[in-house]
């Protein structure tokens, strides 16, 4: 999830506060409960033996969970901007994962404190049933999003009983945020994207574990949302990453969105070692005094390394990928992702789920309201840096007014047009880019099936806009989540006949059935009324026009093609005016 407004997360704070105190002690009750003896249960893995707890699933089922199982050793001391280091043996002979353990040094949305530690390399393991002699179970490993630098896979927000009921293992991991997992300074070692080697590392453990919680390290499937979509995309591009999972669902994430790639990491590497207290000149200087800084001064002085466009873009997020040497310690990003999606099938048979959500931008709305009035006069800040347009020039100036008057109309940008709004900024930052994604996917990955989706239903489980408090139609960015995840910091019961209820149920019906057959609608599954049809893979080299197969879901999903045409068009004819193709974007 992409945050970055003070009054979104003051809201999700007020929400989340009543919604805890309504809620707080019967969560207290079952958490306490699961701690009897008679409750645990003990699984062997290669660094010693994990005790779990037993769950109750909302159809009164069974599960086991395992959680804060370290997968690394602590990135810390001299391990600290190092790549992720095979942990040989637990400390104790049998480590009690009945609860979480620290995630990531970072700023809580949800309470606005600062809480965890650089020691975060813990993942959590969800079963619903241990191993027998029954077929493996399918795995789905899911990575958190929170623009590189918020969130964790803890059960506050991602608790996946409603997934298990379907009959797959859930694992969720921490992996190193912001300055702590996308620092890069290369002249010292430090090579990057280790936050995404920290995930790889989790899949690794996965594929030499998971048999012993009855899963199939041969059945796996990596999926994520917002920069976790982001990951997943990446991952799905790396050869490196390929050979430990199958299938992969991007959600509201891919990796050729703009805000996903850093820019000029290296001298965001040496502002900030001059804001924790860097004295010399050099890179070594810089390296020093990045590993000996306090995590408090190396994670609270990230904000300051923003350039100015990054500013008044509205995406304050510093530190994130980057694309690495080729010689770095277990690459993952070794091209610029434009690069990889146009390498003809350079993505393997691995099926690849991919969408947004039809209201992405409602999620920025809260800051966007304090300065409506700006964007009314000028909306040149919300064109897209990728297309080949100078800032500060008549051109600007003249495609901002284009841009305003297809949005807006005659109407300024008011309360009044908070929907066109909203609107604007989702496509700005999502929706664009994940159609150009598909397209890109359906032209050049021909061994890669390509499923694509447009959730749309708008219920009592939107937490996101709910937290929000804005009264603007259509599915917030990661609304889609609590169709998928009990929402714990503030769960909402619905009843079993409710929409939202059976939205649920196809949602995780849908993400279930794809990571056990590859196909979100198997012929056999005729609890599900209608038929998800693949994108149409197309010859790169034709001038066939590309359309866009997308399963539209709502509380009747049904087929659609090129979803939200007129706006899609309308940025199409942009980037073939300033780019000559709209394919071609320079990340």
């Amino acid at each position: 999830m992409i945050h970055g407004a003070r009054s979104f997360t003051n809201e999700v704070l007020r929400y989340s506060k009543n919604m805890f105190w309504q809620t707080s002690g019967s969560q207290l009750k079952s958490n306490t409960s699961q701690m009897s003896a008679s409750n645990r249960i003990n699984v062997k893995v290669q660094q010693g033996t994990v005790s779990g707890v037993r769950l109750q699933l909302p159809n009164g089922g069974e599960a086991f969970a395992f959680r804060g199982i370290p997968y690394a050793k602590p990135p810390i001391g001299e391990l600290r901007h190092k790549p992720p280091q095979p942990l040989d043996k637990f400390r104790e002979p049998v480590l009690d994962c009945a609860v979480e353990r620290d995630v990531c040094y970072s700023k809580n949305l949800f309470t606005q404190k600062m809480e965890g530690s650089e020691n975060c390399l813990f993942l959590n393991v969800y079963t619903p049933r241990l191993p027998s002699d029954g077929k493996p179970i399918p795995v789905m490993v899911f990575i958190h999003g929170g623009a590189f630098m918020y969130g964790s896979g803890n059960s506050d927000c991602y608790s996946p009983e409603y997934f298990l009921q379907e009959g797959v293992i859930i694992v969720t991991c921490n992996y190193r945020l912001s300055t702590l997992g996308f620092l890069y300074l290369p002249s010292q070692g430090i090579e990057g994207n280790l936050g995404l080697k920290d995930q790889l590392m989790a899949l690794k453990w996965v594929s030499e574990n998971i048999t012993h919680f009855g899963g199939d390290p041969n059945n796996v499937t990596l999926f994520g949302e917002s920069a976790g979509g982001v990951s997943v995309h990446l991952h799905l591009l790396s050869p490196r990453s390929h050979q430990y999972f199958h299938k992969a669902i991007c959600q509201s994430g891919c990796s050729n969105m703009e805000w996903a790639m850093q820019l000029n990491p290296e001298e965001k590497a040496r502002t900030l070692a001059k804001l924790v207290g860097c004295k010399g000149e050099n890179d070594a200087d810089a390296y020093k005094t990045l590993m000996t800084a306090s995590t408090e001064d190396l994670v609270g002085q990230m904000m300051k390394v923003l350039s100015n466009d990054e500013r008044l873009r509205g995406l304050p997020m510093p530190f994130k990928p980057v694309v690495e040497s080729e010689n770095a310690t277990d690459a993952v990003v070794t091209k610029p992702p434009l690069e990889a999606m146009k390498t003809p099938n350079s993505i393997p048979n691995i099926p690849l789920m991919l969408g947004a959500n039809n209201r992405e931008g409602t999620i920025m709305l809260l800051d966007a309201i304090k300065k409506l009035d700006v964007y009314d006069k000028d909306l040149t800040g919300l064109i897209p840096r990728t297309v080949n347009v100078k800032p500060n020039t008549l051109a600007s100036r003249e495609l901002a007014e284009e841009i305003k008057k297809f949005y807006f109309g005659e109407k300024s940008v008011c309360m009044e047009t908070l929907p066109q709004l909203a609107n604007l900024m989702g496509d700005y930052h999502f929706v664009i880019f994940t159609n150009f994604c598909a397209e890109l996917h359906a032209r050049y990955q021909h061994q890669s099936p390509l499923f694509y989706y447009n959730f749309c239903f708008d219920g009592m489980l939107n937490m996101y806009k709910k937290v929000l408090n804005l009264n603007v139609p259509g599915a917030c960015h990661a609304d889609e989540l609590s169709y998928q995840f009990l929402f714990r910091i503030a769960p909402i019961e619905v009843a079993a006949d409710s929409l939202e209820a059976r939205v649920r149920y196809y949602m995780c019906r849908m993400w279930t059935n794809f990571a056990k057959h590859g196909n979100p609608t198997p012929a056999d599954d005729t609890s599900l009324p209608f038929h998800w049809d693949p994108v149409v893979h197309i010859d790169p080299n034709s001038r066939q026009e590309f359309e866009l197969n997308c399963l539209n879901i709502d509380e009747k999903p049904w087929m659609i093609k090129n979803p939200d045409k007129d706006r899609i068009d309308f940025w199409r004819r942009v980037y073939k005016r300033y780019n000559d193709d709209r394919l071609k974007i320079k990340l």
